[in-house]
């Protein structure tokens, strides 16, 4: 494996791990009912944390989709 082959190796296993933690926090911040939807259990204070973890999830996938699309080129 060359030294640009590991780093794009490298560059996507750390986005799949931030965004895995993302979502994790996000889904700590949620609470799901017995009929599987999800309710958000917060007050006004975490609004803005929720809309930081769905920006930073969205633009994660986008680089992770991108560098999996050149990664198979």
């Amino acid at each position: 494996m060359s030294e640009l082959e590991a780093r794009k190796y490298t560059s996507i296993r750390n986005l799949r791990e931030e965004i895995r933690q993302d979502m994790r926090d996000f889904k700590l911040l949620c609470s799901e009912d017995r009929k599987g939807d999800y309710h958000f259990s917060y007050t006004g204070e975490v609004d803005w944390f929720l809309l930081y973890l769905g920006s930073q999830i969205n633009n994660n996938l986008s680089k992770l989709k991108e560098l999996v699309e050149q990664n198979n080129d």
